[in-house]
């Protein structure tokens, strides 16, 4: 049996369940910011605070800056009602038409609450990028550390604001950003025993959508315009261009709108270049994989030249013969294949584990070197199916083998060097059989690897006009597929309706809401049809259309455009091609999954811990494996939106385990709660809440080792269990153990959303297969 469902149909009756109201919850405590009684029952010091009437007419108040251009506000002080005998979970009301991409960090006795960066906890809020939830109300919820409840009735608590953080550095100047405006007004508190909150306050209701984004086709000529003087800049300047910039010309050359197009002087340009790479060589070998002008050089090497060699080669074939200038009479032939080889020999041994890391070496830094080196006629160039292998790794087809060592043998790890820290397990896959890529578990944003697996399969094509590899393809459109239902309906910040990526479950997602995002995710190098244009897979071209017809397509690239990157510039080359492409496809009513109005359905991958639901009018995401980096941490992750309210919760969960025998302690830093994420020490701060925490760590397999790197198995379940609201989810993730679920207690209209099977009101288990995952509504709940 497979190790996830995919299951589609329509059902009248669960949109009429999904419509009935919920009992409000029963609560703990519960403070009302800006309301006099509900502030002076709480203590609440709230002099660092202002008091302001927010959405729906609501009071509250918001944290400003404790002086212009401060990283910090002061402190909104307050005591907190807890019980003293259970878990106690606490949740915040915000605004979900904010755009603030500032922090809120709780602090209850002179401990921080969740994590900054990456915790499988966060802290009270951090921030948004976009409206989340135009017209109503959003909660943030999660689980109150025991170790502070335990035994007292109540808790001194303060909240903080801060500015946005950067990310990749381990200053606390650099990271810390300073506050450039006031906090999101802070609504309410809740304390509650039912990890569900339904406060029962007023939710708001979405406004009425406009006709579109205000951007149109006058983008794309806004586009072309910007790459031209790109090109006419670069085939201008008196020296060589840059490794990356080479390609984009070389691209360009084949595109009939460019000013490259045919171009002669693209050819002399590259020569020059080419030339010039040599020289620097020679002097230092190592400038094949250290070069200042691009972000990640040890990871493509020299591969973005070998691309535009083989793009080119019979155009620049009557210069290769001719000596390279300045590379002491070597033939130009010979000299870039010397320079070529050396970057992929230093590529082979110079993997990368995750997927998309993955995807860059084996793409650029390997098999573009090599296909330079075939376009040369190199006698250095490997055999293209020993190359092509490695891009079978790194699209999940085969297991991932790591580097070679100088035998050429697979070591398992990133680096042939690293004989002990570190050794993938045999049988490592970088996607599961579902398609979705494994870091460990569900990605948002960083799991937007579309445009690399698309670039992997194009550059097995004979040329840029024909089909690649059809294995690689399969591969390709199973992972697309496997992202559709990670895009949920929104609002964009000028009203338009809009599909948003799924980023609150997401491992690496440190921003709220996601990117706008239909066929895929439009980064640095990529566009938002590319994967569409390049397989002309129906399914794919329909939600491309949907984003053109929603008139988004023009708002990305719209946005897009004021990065004012170079690498941006780059990565859009091929839009307005796509768009030409994506306008001349037939219509069709081909949507997105969780489009309103589409068939509902329960997307399952056991292997990732996650499952995506479409309920009548109702979206729940579910992360049951969650940002357990280094044990088992027993928590869900869910985010769940009904027409009126907007909810993102962690909370307890089972998880069921094959044990190892180790444990892993929680640290005292509150930066991240675990993996290889660099520690940023703030000044005199609150030990992590969390401190201390002995978590298990799950049993993996012998040959593996993950000392000091994020572990795939130390924090993984064989089987997941847990309760939201009506939502009760039961997931096998075992691969061959049968496991017998007792169902939670429950009225009649109970129903298993997966089999679309009701069950009945005296039936109390359920049997799962392996790989098997059941959702159970009951609407009364």
């Amino acid at each position: 049996m497979t190790r996830y469902r995919l299951i589609l149909g329509a059902g009248a009756l669960l949109g009429f369940m999904a419509s009935q109201a919920q009992a409000a919850t029963p609560l703990i405590d519960k403070i009302v910011f800006g309301d006099a009684a509900s502030e002076t029952a709480h203590k609440v010091e709230a002099a660092a605070s202002e008091r302001v009437t927010g959405g729906l007419g609501v009071v509250a108040r918001r944290l400003p800056p404790s002086e212009p251009g401060a990283r910090f506000s002061g402190d909104l002080k307050f005591t907190l009602a807890v019980d003293p005998a259970i878990q106690n979970y606490a949740s915040i009301r915000l605004w979900g038409g904010d755009v603030n991409d500032g922090k809120l960090t709780l602090f209850c006795d002179g401990r921080q609450v969740g994590y900054r960066h990456l915790g499988d906890v966060e802290i009270l809020d951090i921030g948004t990028q976009a409206p989340p939830f135009a017209g109503r109300f959003t909660y943030r919820t999660f689980p109150l550390p025991i170790t502070l409840t335990r035994g007292r009735k109540a808790l001194d608590c303060a909240i903080r604001a801060s500015g946005p953080y950067a990310v990749y550095t381990q200053q606390f100047e650099r990271f810390q950003k300073p506050m450039t405006q006031a906090s999101r007004p802070l609504y309410a508190l809740y304390v509650h025993g039912d990890p569900f909150l339904d406060s029962g306050d007023p939710a708001g209701h979405a406004p009425p959508p406009a006709a579109g984004p205000s951007a149109g086709p006058e983008v794309l000529d806004e586009l072309k315009d910007r790459v031209n003087r790109e090109i006419e800049r670069k085939l201008a300047q008196p020296g060589p261009l840059e490794v990356l910039e080479a390609q984009f010309v070389a691209r360009a050359y084949g595109l009939a709108w460019t000013k490259a197009y045919k171009n002669p002087e693209v050819l002399r340009k590259l020569v020059q270049s080419g030339d010039a790479y040599y020289v620097r060589f020679l002097a230092d070998p190592k400038s094949a994989y250290v070069d200042a002008s691009r972000t990640n050089p040890d990871w493509e090497v020299l591969g973005p030249y070998g691309k535009a060699l083989r793009l080119l080669g019979a155009d620049l074939a009557p210069y290769l013969d001719a000596p390279a200038e300045g590379g002491q009479g070597t033939s130009r032939r010979e000299a870039y294949a010397r320079m070529l080889d050396f970057g992929l020999r230093y590529a082979l041994t110079h993997r990368r584990l995750y997927t998309n890391q993955s995807m860059i070496v084996d793409l650029q830094g390997i098999y573009w070197s090599n296909e330079g080196l075939r376009a040369l006629a190199s006698p250095l160039a490997r055999p293209e199916a020993d190359m092509r292998r490695f891009l079978y790794e790194s699209m999940g087809l085969s297991p991932w083998t790591g580097s070679l060592d100088k035998a050429g043998k697979p070591t398992f790890s990133s680096s042939a060097a690293d004989t002990g820290s570190f050794r993938s397990a045999n049988d490592y896959g970088l996607f599961t059989k579902a398609g979705l890529s494994r870091e460990l578990g569900y990605v948002g944003s960083y799991g937007e690897i579309l445009d690399w697996a698309t670039g992997i399969y194009l550059a097995t094509a004979a040329k840029p006009s024909q089909a690649g590899d059809p294995v690689l393809r399969d591969q390709l459109l199973k992972m697309a597929r496997a992202r559709m239902p990670f895009r949920y309906p929104g609002i964009d910040a000028e009203g338009a309706r809009t599909m948003l990526l799924e980023a609150p479950i997401g491992w690496r997602d440190p921003v709220y809401p996601g990117a706008t995002t239909y066929v895929q995710k439009s980064g640095w190098d990529n566009t938002p049809f590319q994967v569409a244009v390049a397989t002309r897979d129906p399914q794919l071209m329909a939600v491309a259309r949907q984003a053109l017809d929603d008139g988004q397509y023009y708002a990305v690239l719209r946005d897009r455009l004021k990065d004012k990157n170079q690498r941006t510039t780059i990565g859009l080359l091929d839009a307005y091609d796509e768009w030409l492409a994506v306008k001349a496809w037939p219509k069709s009513d081909g949507k997105l999954p969780m489009t309103p109005g589409q068939p509902d359905f329960v997307f399952a991958d056991p292997e990732d811990g996650v499952v995506a639901i479409k309920n009548g009018d109702e979206v729940l995401y579910a992360s049951l494996y969650w940002r357990a980096n280094c044990g088992v941490n027993r928590l869900a992750r869910f985010h769940y939106q009904t027409p009126g309210i907007d909810r993102i919760a962690t909370i307890a969960a089972r998880v069921d385990f094959e044990p190892s025998g180790k444990t892993c302690v929680r640290r005292a830093t509150p930066h991240i709660s675990a993996g290889s994420i660099p520690i940023v020490a703030y000044p005199g701060e609150a030990p992590a809440a969390l401190e201390g925490e002995v978590l298990p760590v799950a049993k993996s397999p012998p040959e593996a080792r993950y000392k000091d790197q994020d572990n795939p198995y130390a924090g993984r379940g064989y089987y997941y269990e847990a309760t939201y609201g009506p939502y009760f989810i039961a997931m096998n993730a075992s691969a061959d153990k049968a496991m017998t679920v007792a169902l939670p207690k429950a009225g009649k209209g109970r129903m298993d959303l997966v089999s679309k099977r009701e069950i009945a009101a005296g039936e109390r288990s359920l049997t799962l297969a392996p790989g098997q995952t059941a959702v159970v509504y009951s609407p009364g709940r």
